[in-house]
């Protein structure tokens, strides 16, 4: 060799591989000659003469080098030149690619140049925008962000297709730290990637792609995708000690931390969605050898953030558990903030009811915002925190030690993690009954995939609980047949009004009083219908006044609503309150004549009764799954979104006296009927696996034909342009709004809580206290 080599390329030489001349040539083809190639070999390597005769060329012989890493290893330690380039056999380098890929290190002064394939630039098309070429086609990364880019949080990383110019002394550092038993992937460097990026200071992408795959990763080794996914796994796995230790030791340990837990739950959830495709023995095997590795809620982590094919999987295996198989003592109630009203008023009943009937029951909430003052007396509290992965252990540990029989989750409509809090709790020993609060078509609706979602891991629930008859029959037309109905329980307000209100007499000879409460929701219970009516209402002459009761919501405000008022000319006729409580809403109500309701899509509106019970003949947008109106003649139902038929309900209705006070009496005795349900006899069945068969209705014909006409209704709602537009518009509020006070504050201390750590590092479990509390405000 005739001068001390600028770079050198490491090339495991395994007996089975067809590739390494190939390899070979385009190594000795590159355009910088000052290089060295090292042909690392476990057995006697046979190379053709060609190549062999390059005075560049060393081979040396590593028994214990058997697969890619350990090549890699043996390769680093040998290498004479300040630069080192691992590669496969199935890497074939363009003739360019070292001398530009050394030049950005030496220019850059780079530990770590990332070099891509020509086929990354289906997997990043960022890569190559005229802005990325403007600025000479690379992207330079220094501290902290080497971790936050190159293994983000967020995102699956696939390392397979990029190789790395290491600064030779960086690799063999991070060589040497490796965990005596750490055992790489023989198709993957990530380990040693994710711990050089640990350690780099400058870590540079060239964007331009500098070399072919002409086979798979793997192809040098024989073994299956799920067998390379599972040693994979295990490697992570094995540097999680080592990563903590780097962590106690760098003033900001978060992209260390974080970025490890993304890319190791990404790679235990390419190992599970490889198991996925396998026989059932060999994958029920497979399961045992990921578990070896890691555990299972950590499986259940990476299945439910990265692979819903695995998440289903899991859903469908392992051990059921099925109410009735044990005596029920504790109950777990689970929601994702606990408020006064809507679920949460739902769910303080049903704890209410189990607590008087003698069970012990938690209360758990994912997201922050719980009014302390809902939670019933004698329960407990359980406020989940920090990253998914802990809130799942959290989860699994709480249900293991705190004895948790039985789980009801009221989440299902509303998050997209529930599956995986079910398996966890299936780990724990808990059943998990997911409970459905609006019609089975709200997914379709709002235009979203939860019905595929749920569909395909209902088997992680032992009991599926809905509102009515029709959908008992849509799930069970989706072939889940553990479903049941039952209705909610009376809220507070209805059930304080019953014995003690007597029928409303007509509003003869006088002004109507229209009344709506709720959130000020457009999206499904369209308020905007309300002025619609009332516009109606107008030009037909009838003497009236309706107020329009609630909070704002995302995407109405009592401010927009009240300018619609105004832009019709019902100034007078309309009255938006906001919201009301107490005593206050009580006169509100009790001082109207009728309720108006104008939602498309409901569950179970506890308004409707609420109404009911203090006499209000209800008009309203026909919701003809909802089990509350069948027979109820205290109803006037006409076509969805037909103001002008809904206007001349009410306008007929008020006009007839005799008629009013029938349907006024008729409503009272709704409302009696709604809470004469035995719920405390209904929810003890419902836990211990007892419920009558009657609650699971089998489908019928006229089942399906009306679901088939309800779901086209909601898909060519959602399908709307209207609709799209509104979706955006929400997505574009959500993103336009300002950060909290805490996330505002914790921004701006972050970088001098860097500055004290790099000086003071034993301070960080004060200051670790003080972000979480912030992030509370």
């Amino acid at each position: 060799m005739p001068s001390t080599p600028l770079v050198s390329i490491v090339l495991p030489a395994f007996s089975d591989s067809p590739l390494l001349a190939d390899a070979l040539r385009a190594c000795t083809s590159q355009t910088l000659e000052q290089i060295e190639i090292i042909v690392v070999a476990s057995a006697p390597a046979t190379i053709e003469a060609d190549v062999s005769s390059d005075r560049r060329v060393r081979i040396i012989h590593a028994p214990d080098a058997t697969s890619l890493v350990a090549a890699h290893r043996a390769g680093a330690f040998a290498a004479l030149a300040a630069h080192v380039l691992p590669l496969s056999a199935s890497d074939v380098l363009d003739d360019d690619a070292v001398r530009l890929a050394h030049r950005t290190g030496v220019e850059l002064d780079a530990d770590i140049i990332r070099i891509l394939a020509h086929d990354d630039r289906r997997k990043a098309p960022s890569a190559v925008t005229p802005q990325r070429r403007i600025s000479g086609g690379r992207r330079t990364l220094r501290g902290d962000d080497i971790l936050r880019q190159v293994f983000p949080d967020s995102a699956v990383v696939d390392h397979r297709t990029w190789r790395h110019l290491f600064r030779t002394e960086l690799l063999r550092e991070v060589c040497e730290s490796m965990p005596a038993a750490s055992t790489p992937a023989p198709a993957s460097p990530l380990p040693v990637v994710f711990l050089a990026c640990a350690t780099a200071r400058t870590h540079v992408t060239l964007w331009a792609p500098l070399y072919h795959r002409v086979a798979e990763a793997g192809s040098e080794l024989p073994g299956s995708d799920a067998g390379l996914a599972l040693d994979e796994a295990a490697a992570l796995s094995n540097i999680e000690g080592k990563v903590r230790e780097l962590a106690r030791n760098v003033p900001n340990p978060e992209p260390l931390v974080e970025g490890f837990e993304s890319l190791r739950l990404a790679t235990i959830a390419r190992a599970a969605d490889a198991l996925a495709d396998l026989p059932d023995d060999n994958r029920r095997r497979g399961q045992d050898q990921l578990g070896s590795s890691t555990n299972t809620v950590d499986i259940i982590a990476a299945a439910s953030r990265f692979s819903p094919r695995a998440l289903s999987a899991l859903s469908r295996d392992g051990d059921h558990i099925r109410l009735g198989q044990k005596p029920v003592r504790r109950l777990l109630l689970t929601t994702n903030v606990l408020t006064t009203g809507g679920v949460s008023g739902v769910l303080r009943t049903q704890a209410r009811m189990f607590l008087d009937a003698g069970y012990e029951v938690t209360i758990a909430t994912h997201r922050p915002g719980t009014d302390l003052s809902a939670v019933p007396d004698g329960a407990a509290l359980v406020q989940m925190a920090g990253s998914p992965r802990n809130r799942l252990h959290q989860w699994a540990e709480l249900c293991r030690t705190g004895g948790i029989d039985v789980i009801i989750d009221h989440r299902i409509l509303y998050s997209r993690d529930w599956p995986a809090y079910a398996l966890a709790a299936r780990e724990g020993g808990a059943a998990t009954i997911g409970w459905i609060h609006n019609f089975a078509g709200r997914p379709t609706y709002n235009g979203n995939d939860l019905h595929t979602l749920m569909r395909d891991n209902m088997d992680a629930l032992a009991k599926l609980v809905v509102l009515s008859p029709l959908d008992v029959a849509f799930w069970k037309l989706r072939g889940v047949g553990h479903v049941t109905y039952l209705p909610n329980p009376p809220s507070p307000l209805l059930l304080d009004s019953i014995g003690k209100i007597t029928p409303k007499t007509a509003p003869a000879g006088r002004r109507l009083e229209l009344v709506w409460w709720g959130r000020l929701e457009e999206h499904t219970k369209k308020v905007t219908e309300l002025v619609s009516v009332a516009a109606e209402l107008k030009r037909l002459g009838v003497d009236f006044r309706m107020r329009v009761i609630g909070p704002d919501w995302t995407d109405m405000t009592s401010a927009r609503l009240s300018s619609l008022v105004s832009a019709r000319n019902l100034d007078g006729f309309v009255e938006v309150t906001g919201p009301r409580h107490g005593q206050d809403l009580l006169d509100a109500i009790t001082s109207s004549d009728m309720f108006v309701n104008t939602s498309i899509i409901e569950g179970y509106p506890l308004t409707l009764p609420e109404a009911q019970s203090y006499g209000l003949p209800v008009a309203m947008y026909d919701l003809p799954w909802l089990a509350l109106t069948r027979d109820n003649k205290g109803v006037v139902a006409v076509p969805q979104g037909d103001a002008v038929a809904l206007a001349t309900a009410i306008s007929d209705v008020a006009a007839d006296p005799e008629r009013y006070e029938a349907m006024s009496r008729a409503a009272v005795e709704s409302a009696e009927r709604a809470t004469t349900h035995d719920f405390a006899q209904l929810y003890r069945q419902l836990i211990t696996g007892a419920l009558p068969e009657e609650y699971s209705p089998e489908p019928t014909l006229d089942d399906g034909r009306q679901l088939v006409r309800l779901l086209v209704f909601f898909a060519e709602r959602s399908s709307s342009p209207q609709s799209i537009a509104a979706r955006a518009a929400r997505r574009a509020r959500r993103r336009a709004a300002p950060p909290s006070v805490g996330r505002r504050i914790e921004g701006s201390l972050t970088e001098a809580g860097h500055r004290i750590l790099g000086v003071a590092p034993w301070v960080r479990p004060a200051l670790r206290k003080i972000k979480h509390g912030i992030r509370r405000l």
